[in-house]
Order: C-alpha cells, then sequence, then structure tokens
C-alpha cells in the first residue's frame, strides 16, 4: 500500500521539483541578461533618407522610430524651439541629439539605457529681497508605492517645470511658499498641491485613471488604444481582486460589470464560484464563458491575485466573435504581470485569516424535537412515543449517554483559518525584464480534528503557486516573451466525504444517541444505516482522502517586427504547453460500534455492539490528467498616418489540442482569425472583425462557421463644439456593435453527428432461448445519427455610451445588450417511442433571448489631505424562452415557451386549510374531516385536514394534481441582478474601504424539490433532524395563517412538502462583503527600514447579509436546504511591503 502512495508522491514532487529548478534557472537568465554594457547607447547609429529642416520633436520621432529609446520632457518644450536641419546618412544617436539640443539650451540624460530625459540647462536665478525663491524636492508614486518615471511637475500659471527621474524623484524652484504644483502622468488623474509651509521630500501619489487603464484595453489577441475601442470591455486591475478567498472566480460578484456570480459552497478546494456573463442564454449546451490567461485558455482559480495586471471581461460581439464558436457565453481575459525596466523590486503580502460560517442552520433540542413529534402522532390520531418520564429525565441532562441531547454542529465545529504569502520580484533593464512570482495559500477545515490518529481528518487544503514571465530584446525589432508558471495543490478531508458528513450532521437526531459514551464506547444505532449513522464516528473514525492537484503551464511568444517591409507591421508566433493531473487516494475504516441498554447494579453501562470494526484495507485510488497544446501565428499592422488616421488589422490562425488521459483521441479545434480597424481624426471609429472555428464536434459539412462582427464609435467629446464645455464633460463616446457567436459546447458527449451501437439486451444470438450456448447477446441501434447537427448560434446587439465628467472624477460606462440564441443543442422531447429511437435524436432545436443593461460609476473628490471615492456596478440580464421542444399543454401557464430559465414550477398556495373548509362528523369517537363541496380535493396526498396547505385550482376541475402547477408565480433561482457598491476614504497615511454586494429578481423555494434535512421528520423520527423554525408552525390552539410550517405530521406528507408558493422566498439579498482599514507607514520610517513602501490592514469579508431567507446564507440558494458546506466570514491580518 505503502508503495503505491510513495510511488504517487514522488511522481507529484518531482513535478513541483522541475517547476521550482525551471523558474530559478529564468530567474538567473533574467539577471545575467539584465546587466548591459554601456557602450551600446554611444554606438548606436539612426539612417536619415533625405535632407530635412525638422523640429526638435520630429527627431525623437525619428529616433524612436528606428530604436527602443524613450524620450521623457514637458510636451510644449521645444514650441518655440529653432528647426534642426538633418543631413542624408548615418548618424551616431548622441551626436544627432548633441547637435539638436546644445542650441537650444538643452541636456539629455539616459537612464537606465532606454530612458533619455530632456532638461533644461540651469539658467542664472534673479531673486529680490522682497520674492525669495523656493526649491521643492519630493517624489512622485503611484498607489502601491512604486515611482512614477517621468511625471510632469509643472508650477500652476507658468512654463516653469521638471520631470521625476528614475526613481520618481524631482527638484523644482519655485517663485515663493504660496505655488501649487500641478503634477500629471499619463494614465492618472491630474493632481495640484499646494506648497505652503512643506518644501523638502514631499510624497505626492497619483491615483489611476479608472478610465484609461494607461489609455491601452485588453482586447481578444492584443491590445488597443482606449479611445479607438468601439466594443463593450469591462475591466478591473489585479489589487481589487486581493481578497482572502483561494477561488479568483469568488471575487468577482458585484465588482465587474456584466458578470452575475454565485457561490454555492464554501469547502475548501471545492468553492468556486458559478459565473455567466449577462446571464443564461441556453437550457443545454454550455453557459460558462470561455477564460484566457494570458491568451491561453487555463483554469481562472489557480492564478494568485498578485499575479494579475488586468482582469478584463469581453462581453458584446464586436469583443467575443473573434472567438467564433467559444464567445457566444462571453470571454475573460486575465494579463498576468510582467517585468518594468526600474531597479529590482521586491514585495512580500502576508495575511492570516479566523474564519467563520456566515450562518449555519439551527435545530431543536431533544426535548422540544420529543415533543414536536408526539404532537405530530396526535394529530394523526396516534399514541405518543416519548413518555413524559423520558422528556423529564432528558431535560434534567443527569444522564447523557442514556438521554442525550446533542446539538452536532456545535459540538463537531471547530474554530478555522486561513494564510497567504507572497513574494514578488519586479524590474529589469534595457534588454531584458522579469516578473517573478511565488505564493503559498493554506486553509483549515470547518470540524474538529482527532488527536488520537496519526492522520488529518478535517479538512484541508495547501496550494502552492510560482511564475515566471521573462522579456528579452533579442534585437531592436526582435521581442521574445518566455513564460512558465506551476500549481500544486493538496486537499484532505475525511473519508466518508465532506458532503456525506455535513448531510449527516444535519440530519441526525438530538436524542438519538450521545456524541460518543462517557467511557471512550463509540455510540451507535440499533439498527444502523446511512441516515442513521454516528456523525462523530463519520468524523473521526472514518479514515481519510488525500487528493494532489498539479499543473505546470509553458507559453514562448515572439514578436518580429517587420518595418524594413512597411512601418507598423509584426509578426507573432506563440507556442504553449500545459499539463495537468490529478489523483486521489481514500483509505477507511469502521470503529466498533455499541448501544446502550441501561446500567448494571455497579452504575456501569450495558452494552450490546452494532458494528465490527475495520481497519485500513487497500486505497481506493482514481487518477486524471491531460496535456494542451496551443500553436497561434500572427500578422499584426498598425500605424497612423497624416497624425488622423489611425488604421489597425490582424490576421491569425491557431489550433489547440486537448489530450484527456481517459479518451483515446485528443479534443482539437483551430481557427482563422481577422480584425480591421480604423479612427479618424481621434473621432469616429470603426471595426470588422471575424471567426473561422473548426470543431471536431460535427460533421465534416458543417465543421467550420464563419462569425463576423461590426463595430462603430464616435467620441463626441473630441469634436470642435465640445471645448466649451471640456471642463465639465471631458469625455463622451457612443459605441454601437452588432454581430455572431457561437457556441459547440455539447455537454461532454462527442461526435453527436455520428450514430453508435449498443450491448442489446433481451436480443440474444445463439443456441437456446438465451443464447447461453455461446453468450451473444447482440447489438441494437443506440443514439440516431445527425449528420446535419450544428452550432449553436447567438446575434448580439449592443449600444453603449462611456462619460467622463470634471477631468474624470466622476466616470460612467453603460451598455444596453439584446441577445438571441438559437438552434440550441438539444434532445428532442416531442419525438414519440413508437417512432423507433431507443434514444431521443440530437438536432438544433430551440430560441432564448437575453436583454438586459450593465453599467459601472465611478467618482473621486479631493478635499485637502482628505479623499473620499465611490464606486459602483450594476448588472441586469433576463432570459426568455422562445421556443422549447415540448408537446402541446392543456393550459398556457403549464408552458416552458414564454417562461425564464431556472424558473421554478410551483402550486399557488392560497393559505392553510381551516375549520370552516370541512364538513365535521364524528365516528367511534373521533372527528372525520371532509372538504365541503366546491373545494378542490387534493390528488397529491389523500385526508387533509385543518392546518394543511390549500392550493389554488387553476384549471377548476375541482383537483389538485400537475394541471396546477404553473412557472408564472416565481423568480428565476439564479439572480437576474448583481450590483456592488463601494467606498474609500485616505486621510493621511490612513485609509478605509468598504464594499457592498447584492442580488435581486431570485428566488429559493424552501426545501427544493428534495426536502431532505428541511421539513420535519423527513425520515421518520430516527433519522431526521427539526429545525428550529418547526416550532413556528400550526396548531389546534393556534390555528393562526401566519406561521411557517404547516399541521406537523409524524412522517412527510408529501401534499405540505411540493414546491408552492407557500415555500417560496425572496431570495434578494445586499451582502456587506468586504470592510478594510488600513495604515500606510510614513515614509521617513520606510527610509530608515530601507523600505520603498509598507502597509499594515486589517479586513473583514462577508462580514454580515440581510435577506428575507434567514435561516442560511441566501447565495447558497436552495441546494440541499442550505446543508450544503456554509460560506465563510473571515477576519484578516495584513502586511504589505516592497524592497
Amino acid at each position: 500500500m505503502k508503495i503505491k502512495l510513495t510511488t504517487a508522491l514522488s511522481y507529484f514532487k518531482e513535478r513541483l521539483l522541475l517547476t521550482i529548478m525551471k523558474t530559478f534557472i529564468f530567474l538567473f537568465c533574467t539577471t545575467v541578461f539584465s546587466f548591459n554594457s554601456g557602450k551600446s547607447f554611444a554606438q548606436e547609429k539612426i539612417k536619415i533618407d533625405h535632407d530635412q529642416l525638422v523640429t526638435v520633436d520630429q527627431v525623437f520621432k525619428i529616433i524612436k522610430k528606428q530604436t527602443d529609446y524613450r524620450f521623457i520632457y514637458p510636451k510644449e518644450l521645444f514650441n518655440e524651439a529653432p528647426k534642426v536641419q538633418l543631413k542624408k546618412g548615418e548618424i551616431f544617436v548622441t551626436k544627432l541629439l548633441e547637435q539638436s539640443l546644445t542650441s537650444n539650451n538643452f541636456y539629455f540624460e539616459v537612464s537606465n539605457g532606454s530612458i533619455i530625459m530632456i532638461k533644461e540647462n540651469a539658467k542664472p536665478v534673479v531673486v529680490r529681497k522682497e520674492m525669495q525663491s523656493i526649491e521643492i524636492t519630493g517624489k512622485v508614486v503611484d498607489g502601491s508605492g512604486q515611482p512614477l518615471v517621468g511625471a510632469n511637475i509643472l508650477e500652476k500659471g507658468t512654463k516653469n517645470g521638471t520631470q521625476a527621474d528614475f526613481d520618481g524623484n524631482f527638484k523644482l524652484t519655485v517663485k515663493d511658499k504660496n505655488a501649487v504644483l500641478v503634477v500629471s502622468y499619463t494614465g492618472f488623474i491630474i493632481k495640484e498641491v499646494p506648497v505652503k509651509l512643506k518644501t523638502t521630500d514631499l510624497t505626492i501619489v497619483l491615483q489611476d485613471d479608472a478610465t484609461t487603464l494607461d489609455d491601452v484595453v485588453v482586447v481578444g489577441f492584443g491590445k488597443q488604444k482606449k479611445e479607438s475601442v468601439v466594443s463593450s470591455i469591462s475591466t478591473i486591475k489585479g489589487e481589487e481582486l486581493k481578497l482572502p478567498s483561494r477561488s479568483l472566480s469568488n471575487n468577482l460578484a458585484g465588482r465587474v460589470s456584466g458578470i452575475i456570480a454565485v457561490q454555492r459552497s464554501g469547502e475548501p478546494g471545492y468553492d468556486n464560484s458559478e459565473f455567466w456573463i449577462r446571464g443564461i442564454s441556453s437550457f443545454k449546451g454550455g453557459t460558462t464563458p470561455l477564460v484566457l490567461v494570458d491568451g491561453i485558455p487555463r483554469n481562472m482559480n489557480d492564478i494568485e491575485p498578485d499575479e494579475i495586471e488586468t482582469f478584463s471581461i469581453l462581453k458584446d460581439a464586436a469583443s467575443t466573435a473573434i472567438y467564433g464558436a467559444e464567445g457566444a457565453n462571453g470571454v475573460v481575459l486575465i494579463t498576468s504581470k510582467r517585468g518594468k525596466v526600474q531597479k529590482t523590486l521586491i514585495s512580500y503580502r502576508g495575511e492570516y485569516s479566523f474564519l467563520e460560517p456566515t450562518r449555519l442552520p439551527e435545530f431543536l433540542g431533544a426535548v422540544d424535537f420529543m415533543k414536536l413529534y408526539n404532537e405530530g402522532l396526535s394529530n394523526e390520531g396516534k399514541q405518543p412515543k416519548f413518555s413524559e418520564e423520558i422528556i423529564a429525565r432528558t431535560q434534567s441532562g443527569l444522564d447523557p449517554d442514556l438521554y442525550p441531547d446533542v446539538q452536532w454542529l456545535d459540538l463537531l465545529k471547530n474554530t478555522t483559518n486561513n494564510q497567504r504569502h507572497t513574494l514578488n520580484f519586479r524590474g529589469g533593464g534595457d534588454k531584458a525584464r522579469f516578473f517573478i512570482s511565488g505564493a503559498y495559500f493554506g486553509e483549515s477545515g470547518l470540524f474538529k480534528s482527532n488527536p488520537n490518529v496519526n492522520y488529518e481528518n478535517n479538512i484541508g487544503l495547501k496550494r502552492y503557486n510560482l511564475r515566471s514571465n521573462v522579456d528579452f530584446d533579442v534585437t531592436n525589432s526582435t521581442l521574445l516573451r518566455v513564460d512558465l508558471s506551476g500549481q500544486y495543490l493538496e486537499t484532505n478531508y475525511p473519508g466518508v466525504g465532506t458532503a456525506a458528513l455535513f448531510r449527516n450532521m444535519t440530519l441526525a437526531p438530538p436524542n438519538l444517541y450521545p456524541m460518543i459514551f462517557s467511557d471512550g464506547t463509540f455510540a451507535s444505532h440499533p439498527t444502523p444505516s446511512a441516515n442513521r449513522s454516528n456523525p462523530y464516528n463519520l468524523l473521526m473514525e472514518s479514515g481519510y482522502a488525500k487528493e494532489w492537484r498539479s499543473s505546470i503551464q509553458s507559453k514562448v511568444a515572439i514578436e518580429q517586427k517587420l518595418d524594413v517591409v512597411t512601418d507598423g507591421l509584426m509578426l507573432k508566433g506563440v507556442v504553449s504547453y500545459d499539463s495537468d493531473s490529478r489523483y486521489v487516494s481514500t483509505r477507511t475504516k469502521t470503529p466498533a460500534q455499541f448501544i446502550a441498554n441501561g446500567r448494571d447494579v455497579n452504575g456501569n453501562l450495558i452494552y450490546n455492539q452494532t458494528v465490527n470494526e475495520t481497519v485500513f484495507g487497500e486505497p481506493s485510488e482514481n487518477n486524471s490528467g491531460n496535456k494542451n497544446i496551443y500553436l497561434e501565428t500572427s500578422l499584426n499592422y498598425g500605424k497612423t498616418f497624416a497624425d488622423k488616421h489611425l488604421v489597425g488589422g490582424m490576421l491569425l490562425y491557431y489550433k489547440k489540442e486537448t489530450q484527456l488521459n481517459s479518451e483515446a483521441l485528443a479534443f482539437r479545434k483551430e481557427a482563422y482569425i481577422g480584425r480591421a480597424t480604423y479612427m479618424f481624426d481621434r473621432r469616429y471609429s470603426i471595426e470588422a472583425n471575424f471567426g473561422i472555428t473548426g470543431s471536431e464536434a460535427f460533421s465534416k459539412g458543417n465543421r467550420y462557421g464563419f462569425f463576423p462582427a461590426i463595430g462603430v464609435a464616435w467620441v463626441a467629446s473630441n469634436e470642435s463644439f465640445f471645448k466649451g464645455v471640456k471642463d465639465v464633460i471631458n469625455d463622451l463616446k457612443i459605441r454601437a456593435s452588432i454581430g455572431r457567436t457561437g457556441n459547440d459546447n455539447t455537454g461532454g458527449d462527442r461526435f453527436l453527428y455520428r450514430g453508435t451501437f449498443v450491448d442489446a439486451s433481451g436480443y440474444p444470438i445463439g443456441i437456446g432461448g438465451s443464447g447461453a450456448l455461446n453468450g451473444l447477446g447482440g447489438y441494437t441501434e443506440g443514439r440516431f445519427a445527425a449528420p446535419t447537427l450544428s452550432w449553436e448560434i447567438e446575434d448580439k446587439r449592443n449600444i453603449g455610451i462611456d462619460l467622463g465628467l470634471f477631468n474624470n472624477n466622476i466616470t460612467l460606462q453603460a451598455d444596453f445588450f439584446d441577445n438571441s440564441r438559437y438552434d440550441i443543442l438539444l434532445q428532442r422531447n416531442t419525438v414519440s417511442a413508437s417512432t423507433g429511437f431507443r434514444q431521443a435524436p440530437w438536432q438544433n432545436f430551440g430560441k432564448v433571448t437575453n436583454k438586459g443593461v450593465d453599467l459601472s460609476l465611478n467618482g473621486r473628490k479631493e478635499f485637502g489631505d482628505f479623499m473620499v471615492g465611490l464606486r459602483g456596478t450594476f448588472t441586469f440580464a433576463r432570459n426568455k424562452i422562445t421556443e422549447f421542444d415540448e408537446v402541446k399543454q392543456p393550459y398556457s401557464w403549464m408552458n416552458v415557451t414564454g417562461t425564464s430559465l431556472n424558473i421554478p414550477n410551483i402550486y399557488i398556495a392560497e393559505g392553510l386549510y381551516t375549520e370552516n373548509d370541512f364538513d365535521v362528523s364524528v365516528v367511534n369517537g373521533a372527528n372525520v374531516y371532509t372538504l365541503k363541496d366546491g373545494l378542490a380535493v387534493s390528488t397529491l396526498s389523500p385526508n387533509n385536514l385543518p392546518g394543511d396547505i390549500k392550493y389554488k385550482d387553476l384549471n377548476g376541475d375541482g383537483k389538485i394534481d400537475q394541471f396546477d402547477q404553473t412557472r408564472n408565480a416565481a423568480m428565476p433561482t439564479v439572480p437576474e441582478i448583481v450590483y456592488g457598491l463601494g467606498f474609500n476614504v485616505e486621510y493621511k497615511n490612513f485609509y478605509l474601504n468598504g464594499f457592498f454586494q447584492g442580488a435581486g429578481n431570485v428566488s429559493t423555494v424552501l426545501g427544493g424539490s428534495n426536502p431532505e434535512g428541511f421539513f420535519p421528520f423527513t425520515y421518520g423520527v430516527e433519522e431526521s433532524s427539526v429545525r428550529k423554525e418547526g416550532l413556528n408552525r400550526w396548531t389546534v390552539a393556534n390555528p393562526s395563517q401566519d406561521v411557517m410550517y404547516p399541521r406537523q405530521r409524524s412522517v412527510t406528507y408529501f401534499h405540505n412538502t411540493v414546491a408552492s408558493t407557500w415555500w417560496l422566498r425572496d431570495a434578494s439579498y445586499i451582502r456587506l462583503k468586504n470592510v478594510e482599514i488600513g495604515y500606510n507607514v510614513d515614509k521617513s520610517l520606510l527610509k530608515k527600514l530601507g523600505l520603498t513602501t509598507g502597509r499594515l490592514y486589517i479586513m473583514g469579508n462577508n462580514l454580515y447579509v440581510w435577506d428575507k431567507i434567514k435561516m442560511w446564507d441566501p447565495e447558497i440558494g436552495n441546494a440541499n436546504a442550505g446543508m450544503n458546506y456554509p460560506l465563510p466570514r473571515t477576519i484578516t491580518f495584513g502586511l504589505e511591503l516592497t524592497l
């Protein structure tokens, strides 16, 4: 046994070791290549094609075009400078700069080999006695404390200015202490800083301009200038996703407009949220978005938030059509961080969190439990089961071995925690840049551990992440990117499994047996079964399971400028190889278990054994894995003509293959993609693109699909007539797009276009009536061939607006969408069995429309040292089934067509029956109740009584049956509305952030379609618990309509437990999702400690929820009546440092 486990562990450790070795090899290479000869700049030459007279600004453009140098200087510095005469031929860059600058009284400095800073020679300053000038020194940084190289610092009302150097430092002489500094940097909001009495060591922090995001937006297969983008894209930075959760998907709801997300479980390792972009548009095919990490399909929950640069959501056809048959459900683009030309920065973040459930179900104690069961028996005319003596002894608590009263969740749950540590290295030189990251995340489970065993019986998780992104400038025109990342995850849980354990903890009655007998003997039921298992034994003594998951991802990309062919042309190639594996080992056992029948004369318990001990045997093993290969090549073009015509284009081809270890044949797909863009005078933009996808899922004649889209935009704020309102409306863009996308996700079944044959049970071939002599069972047709089967198609229409007010201190992005999905992949429901089909045939049939709006709003305002910011998102998406394969229904309210997806089909409750609804007669001394004439009789369960639920007879036939169920009485069980509202307040070095997240237009049916664990005595008195809400019930003494539970019975009464509006609840909620208070360490202390930045913070997550359900967290929905592993509330203490 140990040999197998050790072999598996060695395999995973070797994979992890290989990842570590490769990562640090790249780190070493990066460090080596970052050292460059100081002679490279001095030896650099450029070519002048012809004699020409140009401005100094044009000189810089010529140099930039032929080299990788970047210039930093005030925009209007050379407006009045004389032009420079250039002669045809070659010239050293240094000589050209000297000729251009010296005569104009300027000079240049080279920072780190590629940044050229232009400065003005010092001039004598005449100082009057009454007006003494002041020298200001300081540093310009971003919100995370990173220096902003080349930030512009200008004395307001003058042309006196300078730029920040390589470390963000600056020095500027101003006229007096009343001067105001205007500080600006591309992609950041302009800030005005009064000098006042502070003249040295100023720290000026610029905030990101959310509307520009460095003036570049990540789009499919590339980037575009934000001003020219015509599509609907929501983007946030990785910093906003840093929350104490392993799964990135748990951090999205309400933070990114366009996303609808729900988290149904908090179990470590299995707590990923379900999420959709602009809702759900298919009732059969796949509905999850395509997720790409650095352009490669990968699992988003494996990536650390500290590794993320930007997180983008592509929502409309103009942005998703290029993904062809994978774009119908929207696309998630995650861009990881890369190196920068800067000194190496080392960043560390450490967090330690305490966790507890947001809400757990509460159950009746043993006394109330027994009394309620006796009441149920009495309501049925039966004798009580529990005597007053038993109830009294239980209530006394004097002998918990024989008269137990156990609250299983309270006794078996434990304080849990998680912790996260990340370490990042980022920097580079003029020839190589790098970002290297390592991270650890660990979380313990909700249950208690057994200190008496040498294995971990509780739930637990450990995850390790490594990433290395390295960029090499092989030549001035060749860029090589080498990316390597890996994840290793290890989880453990009880041998019986987490779901089964939590189920038993919520089902076990409080009076059935003690957790464990007082002398340490394991307790059991007299006739053990799955529903009667002691939760303590399952947790502590059922054994254990361990799971290992490992992933290694690699990517190499080469970008080659082809300016020798034509300016702006670039060829790019990408190759990626990923490998994922999973191994599970489960070892189970059972302890000897007993029941206690009483005590002997000495007071010792008298036992009878009910379960024999079983020891660890052979482990149950399971493994899976896959490898993914991705190849891509593209030709890209982008150039501006005459300063007004921005032209771009792309042609791309990719091919990918996924090989599962469970499949003989790999999954393969290829695509041809094209895009053309044009923008005139920064005002009018148009983009046309297409994706041609080839998929193995369909027959040869239907294997390729064409998916085009077009989008237009008008930047109204750049029109001349807008100049008068620029101070108020500084940015206004109107966008529109239309196009087609597809979905080839067939739900796991492959090659649906091909017919199959299966073993023909009941059709023997051979001698004898059953073919017993040769054992041939024969074959028959299985799935019917569907050669015309093809993609699901979605037509998307979108209109959007981008608005910036008061220098982008207020920004708004709003989009209105109208999507139509048709040719949905499904098995026909209306094909009769008499046609001879053994399985319903597959066909493209069905239509769903999806309409709505999503928007984001941001605002900020500074008041001296005080800054306030607000942000909000709102997403509304409502779908409607307009074509569904259903037989003609006898009544309109039964139709699926015309309703929304995920709508419950329920009865309408009109309250509870009262005494007035019955004719009462006495038979053998007992009351007999008969419904009065004119009241519908239930066919669900016989013998309705006062206090049972009264349903509406929709069709008026005098019966309550399936024809009285309707789909028009409830909202969907997936929210139509998701929203978020956040605020942040800063005062000097202190800050406070808060975020509320909510959902609306969503309902849940308490108990769902399965009443397990919700209705009292679901499986009888020995196999079911009762929630504390069970006391809020109808009784003879209190025949109120304002109760939660109807008339109590001793067993499940189907008439009362079917899904109906009696159990329907509004599942809308608003949650205080996150609050963080922190302190940015003072600059003087940082300097003493040798640090660049430092931050201390306390954060709370899932702190409180306002809702109407109350019994469990509303986000879990009606899954198992709230019996899923609960969502966690966390309190986190964090530290972040940068060297």
